[in-house]
């Protein structure tokens, strides 16, 4: 395909987006630095005339840990709720004045049910970290975010990670989103004590989205099927790009359902764990077309804005602002629908828009394949040679099938 450099792609028309109205597009926000949405003041606190500060709440809900420190930042005094690292039950984080829900490290919801559903007949040894007993059901376990809730990264190896066989329901709105940061964006200072700005990111891992779709490329064992038709069986895993212990995700239900995300801003995430492996603000690993993806908005990712590696995605009105690589990326056997989207990169940072591949693996299946109708895509940059500094508008490798409308 032919390279494009500052250049305005537009799908369908220049108002195709416009016209959908302001209900149907994810904000993406002003210039300037992005701060917490603040809360109502409580009574008789006294307050700067024309702001409104958040007052710390008074306990934590059951099931998160309480912590002796409340952060203070610019929007007032925090309440800090430590997520547990492993969450074993179903559980709400509800909307509480004053109360921040931490994510100190790797988070796992619920234990890895495997390739296939765990049964008496054929149990399950979790591989995910903290659970090592044999599963004899999916642990269905089910995070549940409440509108308006906010939650941060405490480290930049801060991650959640959504295990098969469980699933995170995260459904904000238009009016409460529900907001996934950093500790740096809560405080207003970064770890050297430097005021952060709109160039702040990589402060947090990120969401990670696992399931049993179909993938290609396998690294966590078993093999794709073939269009020679030499291997017919599927039975390829993948291990998540950056993850330092195993986070593995594939199968062959396409149809799997992870759970939703509705109304949710991912700012300031994409931490480097090692050579060429990082977090991007939403991952997804194998998801398939049960899971709910709608109004999503990733800021300032110090990698992808999102990567969706294998598995059906179905992503309507998804905003990538200040990606520092790719704003979109879709992989290893990925067949992802995504309709209206605004992909706007770092000014000077950004890599390609769009990067859709398999990695060279043109004799699996399934075909990695994007279908993306009614998107606005800026590329910046003004390198004299894109293929080769991988700054061009669209990098096509491998084996893929795309739609652009």
């Amino acid at each position: 395909m032919k390279k494009f450099q500052g250049l305005l792609f537009v799908g369908c028309s220049a108002l195709a987006l416009a016209g959908c109205g302001p209900d149907d597009i994810a904000s993406p926000g002003n210039s300037g630095n992005i701060t917490i949405n603040p809360e109502a003041p409580a009574p008789n606190v006294p307050t700067t005339p024309g702001t409104v500060t958040a007052a710390a709440a008074g306990s934590c809900p059951t099931g998160t840990a309480e912590q002796p420190n409340v952060l203070a930042g610019p929007t007032g005094s925090w309440r800090v709720c430590r997520l547990p690292s492993l969450i074993t039950t179903s559980m709400t984080l509800p909307k509480i004045p004053g109360l921040l829900y931490e994510i100190n490290g790797r988070v796992n919801v619920g234990c890895d049910g495997g390739f296939n559903a765990p049964t008496a007949a054929a149990p399950h040894t979790s591989s995910t970290v903290g659970c090592t007993t044999q599963l004899t059901a999916d642990t269905n376990v089910t995070l549940s975010v409440a509108p308006g809730v906010i939650l941060y990264g405490a480290t930049g190896q801060s991650w959640l990670a959504v295990n098969r066989g469980n699933k995170l329901n995260a459904a904000g709105t238009v009016t409460n989103p529900i907001i996934f940061t950093s500790l740096s964006n809560v405080t207003g200072f970064d770890s050297s004590n430097a005021a952060i700005s709109d160039t702040t990111q990589g402060q947090w891992g990120g969401i990670v989205l696992l399931g049993r779709g179909r993938i290609t490329d396998c690294n966590a064992g078993g093999t794709a099927q073939k269009a020679d038709g030499s291997v017919a069986t599927h039975t390829c895993e993948r291990n998540t790009e950056g993850s330092a212990d195993p986070a593995v995700f594939g199968g062959t239900d396409d149809t799997y359902n992870a759970g939703t995300l509705r109304y949710v801003q991912i700012r300031y995430s994409g931490f480097v764990l090692g050579s060429n492996a990082e977090l991007q603000a939403l991952t997804t690993g194998g998801i398939g077309s049960g899971t709910t993806l709608e109004y999503v908005q990733s800021h300032n990712s110090s990698d992808d804005g999102a990567e969706f590696f294998g598995g059906v995605v179905n992503l309507k009105n998804y905003i990538a602002t200040g990606a520092d690589d790719d704003s979109l990326d879709v992989d290893t056997g990925a067949r992802a629908n995504i309709q209206n989207a605004l992909l706007l990169p770092r000014a000077g940072r950004g890599d390609t828009l769009m990067e859709i591949d398999s990695n060279n693996s043109e004799d699996n299946l399934p075909r990695t394949k994007l279908q993306l109708v009614n998107f606005v895509a800026v590329q910046p940059q003004t390198s004299s040679d894109n293929e080769a500094s991988g700054q061009g508008a669209i990098l096509l490798r491998g084996n893929s099938d795309n739609v652009f409308a």
